[in-house]
């Protein structure tokens, strides 16, 4: 027992203080850091495994709890670019986990894993149940999201500014700023909501997610009981409109999905992660290479202009690329709705897919 409760504490400094100075994915990249040097140093961490499935099962809840209706409406007039990026997005990401697999000595589902197109909370979580590098899967989704948030916005602001005028891009501002107001607006009226209606919300949704979710977990589903749980808090707000998970909680799940990683993390395992150095690189070079791939191509086939089909085909976060889209001139409701495609149907896809290609190579 005191081994747990200094694990939890470890971790939950970890979190707080990589949150603090803004790290992307902080609470989790910040917990598996600090619990995995605790672990190192003394050899004490410990979680139980069975905790895994219910922050599986809470990080389905989140995702779930954030589709509303108005985005599944919204898909009707996206449809064939949301359709083509995801196909496009699987198969390409997939090339590069093998490419990557066949430079390196990383295993296959590892590497296919660390190129998933998904938050590194999920694919985390996930590819722990398929016998994947977590540690190495962890590290790769980080670079991945740094090459996202730190690489492909200046490039895209270059292109932006390449292709509209100094007008353009004004109304563009301004365009943001009214958007900004009614945001503000929208979430004033969220805040008033009673606390016992957030409270009776909140269980409504955590029972929903928890049911279903241990539903897929028994039915042995690659993601089961994120992907059912995922399913049923969506449900649950999209005929509803009572899917609620508050921030706090979701800080919480990431938290506990890092100490799950770090805990297991040895010594051998800190000295071999310089064999994610060539992988890194390779995925640097990948992201880039697909996201304006994919961009141009359902810029082209899709009917949307260049700039909001690179902002929606960027591996980023959901909300994360659409307040960039904001920034940068795109249209954000549209990257939203795509991201949020993408995000939905890689976590229900992509482990299913990774488990039938690793079992013929």
């Amino acid at each position: 027992m005191t081994e747990l409760i200094l694990t939890i504490i470890v971790g939950a400094v970890g979190g707080l203080t990589a949150l603090k100075f803004k790290v992307p994915a902080g609470a989790m990249v910040g917990s598996m850091i600090a619990v995995a040097a605790f672990n190192v140093i003394t050899g004490k961490a410990f979680m139980p495994q069975d905790v895994k499935v219910i922050t599986q099962i809470s990080a389905g809840a989140f995702i779930g709890a954030g589709i509303s209706k108005k985005d599944v409406l919204d898909l009707r007039y996206i449809f064939k670019p949301a359709a083509l990026m995801v196909v496009s997005m699987i198969l390409l990401n997939l090339l590069m986990g093998y490419i990557m697999y066949r430079a390196t000595g990383v295993d296959l589902v590892t590497c296919l894993f660390a190129s998933a197109p998904a938050g590194i909370v999920d694919m985390s979580l996930i590819s722990s149940d398929m016998g994947a590098d977590t540690s190495k899967v962890a590290i790769l989704q980080m670079v991945r999201l740094l090459i996202v948030f730190i690489i492909l916005p200046p490039m895209m602001k270059f292109i932006h500014s390449k292709i509209y005028s100094n007008d353009q891009l004004e109304m563009a501002r301004e365009e943001v700023l009214c958007c900004e107001q009614a945001e503000a607006n929208e979430e004033a009226k969220k805040d008033k909501l009673d606390i016992k209606v957030k409270a009776k919300n909140l269980v409504v949704t955590l029972a929903a997610a928890l049911v279903m979710g241990l539903i897929g977990y028994r039915l042995k589903i690659p993601a089961g009981a994120m992907t059912f749980a995922m399913v049923a808090a969506g449900a649950l707000n999209i005929f509803t409109g009572k899917g609620y998970m508050p921030l706090n909680l979701r800080r919480a799940t990431q938290i506990f999905a890092g100490i799950l990683i770090g805990e297991r993390m040895t010594y051998a395992d800190v000295l071999a992660l310089k064999t994610v150095i060539v992988p890194a690189l390779i995925m640097l070079i990948g992201i880039i290479a697909v996201n304006f791939l994919i961009g141009f191509l359902i810029s082209k086939f899709g009917g949307i202009e260049i700039v909001t089909a690179l902002l929606a085909s960027a591996p980023g976060g959901v909300s994360d690329m659409a307040l960039i889209a904001k920034d940068l001139g795109g249209d954000a409701p549209k990257v939203a709705v795509m991201q949020l495609s993408r995000y939905v149907c890689i976590i229900a896809f992509f482990p299913i897919i990774i488990k039938y290609v690793s079992s013929l190579l």
